[in-house]
């Protein structure tokens, strides 16, 4: 479909639209808008519990997965 074609048909999307229709589109086009700026910031409390399972990790107290045995765990052919 071409460009204009898809145009037209948004257009006519937006003409006969809802309001739930409505704001769908709009949050979409503002979202594809906007720039790409965002940094996120952890909480307090997200970097003590990162830093607890840190210490745990590095104490050996947990224990990392491979690929293989996650996949394992996951599809239900091997228990932890």
């Amino acid at each position: 479909m071409q460009v204009a074609n898809i145009r037209q048909k948004l257009h006519q999307y937006v003409d006969k639209g809802d309001e739930k229709l409505l704001k769908l589109m709009y949050a979409v086009a503002k979202e594809y808008n906007e720039e790409d700026d965002f940094e996120y910031e952890f909480t307090e409390e997200e970097i003590k519990l990162l830093d607890a399972r840190r210490s745990k990790r590095l104490s050996g107290e947990s224990k990392t997965l491979n690929w293989e045995d996650a996949k394992s765990i996951i599809t239900g052919k091997k228990k932890l």
